[in-house]
């Protein structure tokens, strides 16, 4: 933050800002892959990476925290919840269920991913 910059440019919305990047790391991991057991870890270790990288990468005052599920789809259900005490006005969170339904593929159909990103202001 060696610039001067606007209040606007201190905003972190997760439309605009966090949700792309969870679609589009999770897509370049896993779009070309079919589920792997023995993968899984690189995985998840891959896209909660790049994730951080590319949110740091954002330029807005805030921390991150990355989280990432990977799972073979056979029928069970997922449930995941999450609770917080901060700032609403300041900190959000974003989450991306892979493969978005609009987006399905035969190739990924076996596995599901669900990546959390959180950004607290500093």
């Amino acid at each position: 933050m060696d610039e001067l910059q606007t209040s606007d440019d201190l905003i972190l919305d997760p439309q605009q800002h966090i949700e792309p990047i969870l679609e589009r790391v999770v897509d370049e991991v896993l779009k070309p892959e079919s589920y792997d057991e023995t993968l899984v870890a690189q995985w998840v270790d891959k896209i909660c990476d790049r994730c951080m990288k590319d949110l740091a990468q954002l330029k807005k005052p805030y921390k991150y925290i990355v989280t990432c599920q990977i799972m073979q789809k056979t029928g069970a259900s997922l449930h995941t919840g999450m609770s917080a005490f901060w700032n609403e006005e300041e900190d959000s969170v974003q989450q991306y269920v892979w493969p978005n339904e609009k987006k399905r593929d035969t190739n990924n159909s076996r596995m599901q991913c669900v990546l959390t990103a959180v950004g607290m202001a500093i």
